[in-house]
């Protein structure tokens, strides 16, 4: 992991560094199922990956961590909090997950057939899509990258944790970085930690990532029957 915070920046202000957590694997992850507001507990490996992460982020010199109110997230930034010596979590709304709507709980094939046209769209131009009687996800992108600018006009010149869900990372980069060939449901382990800047007013993605590589547990809705794939 990268250093703390206190980053030069072109306009002379030092940079927030935002460390956005996604969350540990929980037991829906196992059953491929969209999880969405749903509060589905971590399973042993995903607090395993929350001490994990927590560790690895104690060195960095925490002066703050948020989390979405949704209780996965909220276990891991508790740990995060412990390890750092941090004596309070603090609940950012919009960092939590997108309302998927009826799809909540369902498997992708599920999703696909009940709207095979909505989950095509969600699949392949998540700025268009709309999960049925859900959110939009331009929505979801909006309120995250909108969270992620408040917490760094907060923490000027530090470093901070944020907590969230795997959709929600993959939407904050799409918007911060811009749409790149490929899906954007790029491959993004539980537990990993994708560093952020914000200065000026603006934010920029400080990891290093490869957005032409598709999660292998995901699939674009032409192939839904085939593979496994693990919902956001």
């Amino acid at each position: 992991m990268n250093a703390g915070g206190g980053l030069p920046n072109d306009g002379g202000a030092a940079a927030a560094r935002i460390y956005l957590v996604r969350h540990g694997r929980t037991v829906m992850n196992a059953e491929v199922r969209f999880r969405g507001r749903l509060e589905v507990p971590l399973d042993a490996v995903g607090r395993a990956e929350a001490l994990t992460t927590a560790q690895r982020l104690s060195t960095i010199g925490l002066t703050a961590a948020y989390t979405s109110p949704l209780a996965r997230a909220r276990e891991v930034a508790i740990a995060i909090a412990a390890a750092s010596r941090l004596s309070q979590v603090d609940d950012e709304e919009g960092l939590t997950n997108i309302d998927y709507g009826v799809w909540e709980g369902l498997t992708k094939e599920e999703c696909a057939a009940h709207d095979a046209e909505a989950f095509r769209i969600y699949a392949e131009d998540p700025e268009r899509a709309v999960c049925p009687d859900g959110e939009a996800l331009s929505v979801a992108a909006d309120r995250v990258v909108e969270a992620l600018r408040s917490i760094g006009a907060r923490h000027p010149g530090e470093s901070v944790a944020a907590v969230t869900h795997g959709a929600m990372v993959r939407l904050a980069v799409l918007r911060i970085a811009g749409p790149t060939i490929g899906d954007w449901q790029f491959k993004l382990s539980t537990g990993s930690a994708t560093v952020i800047d914000y200065a000026n007013g603006e934010l920029r993605i400080a990891s290093a990532l490869n957005r032409h590589l598709p999660d292998p547990h995901k699939a674009a809705a032409g192939t839904v029957d085939s593979g496994e794939a693990v919902a956001s």
